[in-house]
């Protein structure tokens, strides 16, 4: 008998994931205004602050993957919550840059293993013929999150101040923390394998991970900047921005899993990539605040419509018992995507306009379309398992 897709796990471990991802972006265009009005932060400095959460990260993914796919999957992923709630609680207590950027560290550890093992747990429970919508509807917690985080932690750190904001993180983390613990997923046996640098990365995941990195660089562009961007234009509506970059990624995500189960896996990784491409240059040249929302709305669709899909394909491209492994390798194409991005982004920021930096984005997703085409989606054709 085929499992079910709304089990009492992935609800709650979907629920779980959206309280997760709420406190995630409730920080990304806040710290950035935090650090520059309260601590006096340069942008290039801010860059390196917000790309150390992305370096941590990366360097703890390919030891995450032992760690899935040899131990306790549920626990792993327990235990790493509980310890990312932890760091939310220092962030109250840090007022230097030093102490941020060896907190953004050590949190971005922890955070890794936590979605490495969240992403894993997840493709466990959904049935296999089901894969790419239950993927899908997992990763709709991003753009919940996505609009809720933004929301909140502007909302609070406008009227509120940064010490109420750090407290109401904290507190959507821990409850995020507590509804997980309802999943209760039985411990399954692992096959383990001894550790080796030789298995820090799953080779049937690069060539998609590889595509993602450039795609990841360009949503970190909007993710991190897009509120000092808006700033600059003199738009006053960056909260409604991410109201419609969020609420355009939920729809590609809520229609789109269905057409990969289907086969659409070329047409919509395309599609993706050209609504992606488009976004950027549309971003970069808003001369109105109505421009600005339109170039998020078909940003949303396009990074919506590429991350669930991609993620769907690794998984389709393992056994189960190497699924911690493949994930693992693929989310380290986020995390070097975005640190990347913060630097050399905070680098440039200070040196060219924001819009150009948008403009120079759409290259690179330009860049992933090609990869995606001539290497990434043929391979995934000749090696994927059968359903």
């Amino acid at each position: 008998m085929e499992k079910k897709l709304w089990s009492r796990a992935f609800i709650a471990i979907v629920a779980s994931n959206v309280l997760v991802a709420s406190a995630f972006y409730a920080l990304m265009p806040t710290l950035p205004m935090y650090l520059t009005e309260s601590l006096k932060v340069d942008r290039g400095s801010i860059g390196l602050v917000m790309a150390a959460f992305s370096i941590s990260a990366i360097l703890v993914r390919p030891f995450t993957g032992h760690l899935i796919d040899n131990y306790h999957r549920f626990m792993v992923f327990i235990l790493s919550l509980f310890f990312v709630t932890v760091t939310y609680g220092c962030y109250l207590f840090v007022n230097s840059v030093f102490a941020m950027f060896v907190l953004r560290l050590v949190q971005g550890a922890i955070f890794g293993l936590c979605t490495s093992a969240g992403a894993t747990i997840v493709a466990d429970i959904i049935p296999v013929t089901r894969r790419g919508e239950g993927i899908g509807i997992f990763a709709l917690s991003i753009p919940v999150g996505m609009t809720a985080g933004p929301f909140i932690g502007l909302q609070l750190l406008r009227d509120r101040g940064a010490h109420v904001m750090f407290l109401a993180i904290l507190l959507i983390s821990l409850v995020s923390l507590v509804i997980a613990f309802w999943a209760k997923i039985p411990y399954k046996k692992a096959i383990k394998k001894k550790f080796s640098f030789a298995r820090l990365f799953h080779r049937k995941a690069l060539p998609i991970s590889i595509s993602m990195f450039f795609i990841m660089v360009a949503y970190g562009a909007i993710i991190v900047f897009v509120s000092i961007y808006a700033s600059q234009k003199g738009f006053a509506n960056v909260t409604t921005f991410f109201l419609c970059f969020s609420s355009a990624v939920f729809v590609s995500r809520l229609f789109l899993g269905r057409l990969f189960d289907k086969g659409y896996i070329f047409q919509l990784i395309v599609t993706g990539v050209a609504l992606a491409a488009v976004s950027m240059v549309w971003l970069g040249t808003a001369t109105s605040p109505t421009q600005f929302l339109i170039a998020g709305m078909i940003g949303g669709l396009g990074f919506g419509t590429l991350m669930p899909t991609c993620q769907a394909t690794v998984n389709n491209l393992v056994e189960s018992h190497e699924s911690g492994l493949a994930n693992s390798t693929y989310l380290i194409s986020y995390d070097l995507g975005l640190g990347v991005g913060a630097v050399v982004i905070g680098y440039l920021a200070d040196r060219v306009s924001l819009g150009e930096v948008y403009i120079y984005c759409a290259l690179l997703v330009a860049a992933s379309g090609a990869i995606f085409v001539l290497k990434a989606i043929p391979h995934y054709h000749a090696h994927k398992l059968r359903t």
